[in-house]
């Protein structure tokens, strides 16, 4: 298995090394996490902010380097950010509604293949997008956030999944392609599954909210009624106080809004309830070479679980995959909920810089999770 470096503005080769079994990469949907390589050789020429490829591994993973570090006097140990860390710039959004994924692509085009910054232009990168899903994007006016920020977004309310790949041609990589496509599996997994080991399941402390209550300021000129919504158990909105699949023990949030505010309320709710339907952390590990669940082969980040643990069922996503020493087991997360103190300070920081640092899932495309039942 080898490291091999590529220069980051055109693609061209700057070296190479063989990997040591003694690696970690870990891939997060909620934070930023880093993988880490060490590579049978000390002299690299590399720079921070390249491109690093992993070959003849049975995943594919498209890094950029964070940093590097002698680890002896034979080997270098190199840190490495996944490649969606490219697409940590701020941007510009307004509020949209209509295909997500041509919104997606254009922006993606915009600041990385067709801006007026020659330099920060990525020529080698080719957006292929699969999808068709119609949605809204609501924000508040003259919003500045991280591109990666929006795409997260998008992804994690409408089931889209963003995807990299290396071009090659005749063994030497000439491009990379990002996907925009649909998730599309769904399974139902119980803990009891032979192949899991090493469950911890963590609820936050309080109970998820499943109603919230906007109030109109006082100084509000356009709009003066109560605005109310509530979550139901497929994990739909409605404004029906009345609706049959509601949840039947009631948590509530009150909040106020202004004139300004009006239109973006729904993203709001459907952030902060979904926010709350997340909060809980279920790690476990699991050998790959089962015929069910396998990381990164049929089973991928943004993926819908319902996990059953006794008799307690969680409606939730794969947010973290991590591979460590090998790849015969995978550790895995689901749900938003982190444990470390190091992640819910980052945690803290992102929902401070982000105006929805959580956002909605519709399970649009996934019906009776047709990934099975294990």
């Amino acid at each position: 298995m080898q490291l091999v470096f590529l220069d980051r503005s055109n693609l061209a080769y700057k070296d190479y090394g063989y990997v040591d079994s003694n690696f970690e990469i870990a891939l997060d949907l909620v934070i930023i996490q880093k993988s880490i390589f060490t590579v049978k050789k000390t002299k690299l020429n590399v720079t921070v902010g390249d491109i690093v490829i992993l070959k003849d591994a049975p995943i594919h993973y498209i890094g950029i380097v964070e940093r590097l570090e002698v680890a002896d006097k034979h080997r270098t140990s190199v840190h490495v950010f996944d490649f969606k860390e490219m697409f940590s710039i701020d941007i510009p959004v307004q509020s949209y509604s209509g295909d997500l994924g041509l919104y997606l692509e254009n922006v993606l085009i915009s600041h990385f293949k067709q801006s007026d910054d020659t330099l920060q232009n990525l020529n080698y990168l080719s957006i292929r997008r699969d999808v068709n899903i119609q949605g809204e994007l609501s924000f508040e006016t003259d919003k500045i956030m991280s591109l990666a920020s929006l795409m997260e977004i998008i992804t994690k309310s409408y089931g889209l999944r963003l995807k990299t790949e290396a071009v090659y041609i005749r063994g030497r990589v000439t491009g990379i392609v990002f996907h925009i496509g649909e998730v599309q599996r769904g399974i139902k997994l119980r803990s009891n599954y032979q192949a899991i080991q090493d469950l911890v399941v963590n609820d936050s402390s309080s109970q998820m909210v499943n109603k919230l209550v906007y109030y109109p300021k006082s100084e509000n000129v356009i709009h003066k009624t109560k605005i109310e919504y509530f979550m139901l158990k497929n994990g739909e909105l409605t404004q029906d106080k009345n609706h049959p699949n509601r949840y039947k023990t009631v948590k509530p949030k009150v909040s106020y809004y202004t004139d300004n505010d009006y239109s973006t309320l729904q993203t709001k709710a459907r952030s902060e309830m979904i926010t709350s339907k997340l909060d809980h952390n279920i790690t476990f590990t699991i050998k790959t070479d089962n015929d069910v669940l396998q990381p990164l082969m049929n089973i991928e980040l943004g993926d819908f679980i319902e996990f059953i643990n006794n008799e307690q069922s969680y409606d939730s996503v794969v947010t973290g995959i991590k591979f460590n020493h090998g790849f015969h087991q995978a550790t895995m997360t689901l749900g938003e909920y982190r444990i470390k103190l190091t992640e819910k300070i980052q945690l803290l920081n992102k929902s401070v810089s982000s105006v929805s640092s959580h956002v909605s899932i519709q399970t649009t495309g996934i019906t009776d999770l047709d990934g099975g039942e294990f």
